[in-house]
């Protein structure tokens, strides 16, 4: 039984407007899931879950998103990288950046670490409405 396995060599390309990032074409297992960690950490640390962000102090919301910028740099071509540190990018999209980087070298779900990384638990299905129920109607 014989089986191959492709390396990618070509970066990986994110376009934020008219900028082309480049990002590594491969990141090691371990180096990805460290410079992972640190993310974490840094968010466990400030008490923050980027999955909720709507109640989050500005403060903290701005360390965050520096832990998060430096995840992201850590991943990109050293071009790429020094012109992504002076972009003003939404937190939306570097949400969407996060997770693009984390299919791309993580496998395509969230690493599994020491720290609280693992995904928040799915809402139950529907919600309850606030109409009368037609039983009691």
């Amino acid at each position: 039984m014989r089986r191959s396995f492709t390396i990618n060599t070509e970066p990986h390309v994110a376009e934020i407007g008219d900028v082309e990032l480049s990002f590594l074409p491969e990141v090691m297992g371990d180096e990805f899931l460290d410079h992972y960690e640190q993310l974490r950490d840094a968010q466990a640390t400030l008490g923050v879950d980027v999955d909720d962000l709507a109640n989050v102090d500005p403060k903290q919301l701005r360390q965050v998103t520096a832990a998060l910028r430096t995840f992201l740099c850590r991943v990109m071509l050293p071009e790429s990288a020094e012109a992504f540190a002076t972009m003003r990018v939404p937190d939306r999209v570097l949400i969407e950046l996060l997770e693009w980087v984390v299919e791309l070298y993580g496998g395509g779900a969230r690493p599994t670490t020491s720290s609280s990384g693992s995904a928040p638990a799915l809402p139950s299905p529907g919600t309850r409405g606030r109409a009368a129920s037609r039983s009691r109607a």
